[in-house]
């Protein structure tokens, strides 16, 4: 049975009114200990917690446990949800009904990312409904907000099942015609997340995509794809994240932070299977299908770096999030897809609905580990204990 309750999580100003509002948390749980905790602020995914195989309950989401901590660590995104248009929009404008529209520019004062100065992350979102089985969060965007044509009416829909899915459903209507790329934007760690670098290493990830888009050296997308065949980012048939961080070493970014395209064609009306991430450890795994037609893949590689003694990220029950210590997922329309005419479009008119759905499946691989005496594991030796 799946059940939701309700708490305060804090207090924050309202980036409208300039008034401290309450921000509240909602908890969405099912039968097999699956719980998700969203709060308004961001519409952000605070916690997911999860068993393992050994019937160990963790938190696998990273974030804060207060309002002060996703305020001071706004640049990074944690768990909250970005638009009006997530991912970048080169040198904030593009061309619309024969005419060109500016956007603000956010992004070292040429390019906008993720909605702007005010985004959909900065937002305390309303509660439209609470549900038997999650809760519904919405926010109207206001004409030329972040210099975004039209009025823009978005529903949140955070729903879950008893067979461990959790849906995230996006819906946005406007009165004139806009882009809209609205997504989330979360750090995991299947291992804890207070497992930091070394269960990051330890995953083993499946991405459906034989593209990914090709971006210059100002990070913005060409408006070409490009194939994943012999390079590190082909990952159709499943590798440890560790042996392919180990290829970034001594290059200018230190990770992955791509964007895949795992629907080129993209039909709004199709779930795709995204990608299958397992902490063969735990047991634990994450299975994403979307409609969405990209998936931006990134390993928090802008996070401090404790090789050079930087200081952490002080994270939930005093977690130390460095460098590597998560991998983010954000299911999207293709970066900048206003501006490349190849991509699929993110404008929508004001008789059609926007419509975005995510499934996070979670589940424990059953492993022979779980029977198997300890001497029968020594006897085996390590190696074979972690490719098992």
């Amino acid at each position: 049975m799946v059940k939701v309750t309700e708490d305060i999580f804090g207090i924050a100003i309202n980036p409208f009114t300039g008034k401290a509002q309450v921000v509240r948390r909602y908890t969405i749980s099912n039968a097999n200990h699956l719980s998700v905790q969203i709060i308004q602020l961001g519409a952000t995914i605070q916690s997911i917690k999860c068993p393992d195989a050994y019937h160990n309950v963790e938190d696998v989401v990273l974030g804060f446990d207060d309002v002060a901590g996703y305020l001071s660590n706004r640049q990074r995104r944690f768990g909250c949800m970005l638009g009006r248009v997530a991912d970048r929009v080169a040198n904030g404008e593009f061309i619309m009904d024969r005419r060109k529209v500016r956007v603000s520019r956010n992004l070292n004062n040429q390019h906008q990312i993720d909605g702007g100065y005010i985004g959909f992350d900065c937002i305390i979102w309303n509660l439209h409904m609470m549900r038997p089985d999650g809760i519904t969060l919405s926010h109207e965007s206001a004409q030329g907000h972040e210099g975004y044509p039209g009025k823009l009416t978005v529903l949140l829909h955070f729903t879950m099942d008893n067979d461990n899915r959790f849906y995230m459903r996006i819906e946005a209507r406007t009165d004139q015609t806009t882009p809209v790329n609205i997504s989330n934007h979360c750090y995991f760690n299947l291992a804890g997340q207070k497992a930091g670098r070394k269960g990051i290493l330890e995953h083993r990830l499946v991405i459906s995509a034989d593209n990914t888009i090709e971006t210059n050296d100002d990070a913005m997308p060409t408006g070409r794809f490009v194939r994943v065949n012999n390079t590190v980012y082909d990952m159709r048939v499943p590798a440890f994240i560790g042996d392919r961080l180990r290829q970034f070493e001594n290059k200018s970014v230190p990770g992955f932070d791509v964007c895949y395209a795992i629907d080129k064609d993209f039909d709004a009306n199709v779930l795709h299977f995204a990608g299958r991430f397992l902490h063969p450890e735990s047991g634990r795994f994450m299975e994403i299908h979307s409609n969405q037609p990209g998936m931006r893949f990134e390993t928090a590689n802008d996070f401090p770096d404790d090789t050079r003694d930087e200081e952490p990220i002080m994270g939930k029950e005093c977690a130390r999030y460095f460098q590597h210590s998560g991998f983010s997922i954000q299911l999207e329309k293709f970066p900048d897809t206003m501006n490349n005419l190849d991509f699929p479009t993110a404008f929508i008119m004001p008789s059609e609905l926007y419509f975005h759905e995510t499934i996070y499946t979670f589940g424990v691989q059953e492993s022979w580990k779980c029977c198997a005496l300890p001497e029968e594991l020594e006897q085996l030796g390590p190696d074979i204990v972690r490719y098992t």
